[in-house]
């Protein structure tokens, strides 16, 4: 074989091997599960993204509420756009007086804005990451719901958005 021909099954395999990291990269965390925060953490509201109720921030009590947080890298699969389809879902159809009331906030976050910088270090995100943070008596509790990847979001939506508002739910009931 030529040095052209090496060059191009080189530039072959190399071109493969990044299409298959890229893919793996987006269908599974990037890192261990963060770990439940439970030492105090000093309270604050999150903010939303434009798209979501920025109204209900307002009215959002410090000492108790449910913090849904969605985070995603700035390049997404279809598994990672199905999360944030399926949660606004969810949110929007099942607990949407919840955040009328200021009982919840919702807000997704892309890590590589630097706009979100404060906001992905408080929940170290690293990748495509649904957290429930439960607030009570202004203490943060947030766990990192690395359930979603096992859940199926694209094959059974109906059964992911049920897991979903599980967790949401518990949640809030833990606010009561």
């Amino acid at each position: 074989m030529n040095s052209h021909g090496k060059q191009k099954v080189l530039f072959l395999i190399v071109l493969g091997l990044v299409i298959m990291s890229s893919t793996i990269a987006c269908s599974s965390p990037t890192a261990p599960p963060s770990p439940t925060i439970d030492e105090p953490v000093a309270p604050s509201t999150p903010s939303a993204t434009p798209s979501d109720n920025a109204s209900a921030q307002s009215q959002v009590d410090s000492s108790s509420r449910v913090d849904v947080v969605y985070f995603h890298r700035p390049q997404r699969c279809p598994t990672c756009l199905c999360f944030e389809e399926r949660v606004r879902y969810v949110v929007g159809t099942y607990f949407q007086n919840d955040i009328d009331s200021g009982k919840m906030t919702f807000a997704v976050y892309d890590i590589g804005d630097s706009a979100n910088k404060e906001i992905v270090m408080k929940y170290r995100a690293v990748g495509s990451q649904l957290f429930v943070n439960t607030v009570v008596n202004g203490i943060d509790h947030i766990v990192d719901v690395q359930d979603i990847w096992s859940w199926n979001c694209r094959g059974n939506k109906p059964a992911f958005d049920q897991q979903i508002n599980n967790v949401i739910g518990q949640s809030l009931k833990a606010t009561e």
